[in-house]
């Protein structure tokens, strides 16, 4: 598959391929092949499809994607993917970001790093043009990550 065919399969999933009601979606698993083909590709040009991948979230916000799934593991091999993260948090947090932003907080951060990540979670969370799904998912994590960084001190 080309760098070329892998965007274009991207840009054209859409909510009921990942419609778990559907017997017929297949979005799971066209995500896998399309995230595996990427990785395939030689020569570092998977990280040009960083902003791709976050669209794909961005487009279906509150959808199942994985748990993480391909596109959080994808990501995650990327050099470069969470600064994409950050843009894509503050244009359209969806269930997946959030998380992601929560799996960045379970590491070792600078302070610094840490309380500007808290701060983009309680943003989403507070957002009236998002799904309650995404609000409550990222006031869970800021609840989360408030807890634990408590206890550790």
């Amino acid at each position: 598959m080309t760098y070329e065919e892998i965007i274009t399969g991207l840009r054209t999933l859409t909510p009921s391929d990942f419609d778990y009601n559907n017997i017929s979606a297949r979005g799971g698993e066209r995500l896998s092949e399309l995230t595996d083909a990427l990785m395939a590709i030689p020569g570092g040009s998977s990280e040009a499809a960083i902003e791709e991948l976050f669209s794909v979230m961005e487009r279906m916000p509150d959808a199942e994607l994985g748990s993480p799934g391909p596109l959080v593991h994808t990501l995650e091999k990327l050099k470069g993917y969470e600064q994409e993260l950050i843009r894509s948090v503050r244009r359209c947090p969806t269930l997946l970001s959030v998380w992601m932003v929560n799996r960045i907080l379970n590491t070792d951060l600078s302070s610094d790093v840490r309380q500007s990540y808290m701060l983009l979670l309680k943003e989403a969370a507070t957002r009236s043009d998002l799904p309650k799904a995404i609000r409550d998912n990222a006031h869970h994590f800021v609840e989360l990550q408030e807890r634990r960084h408590r206890k550790s001190l």
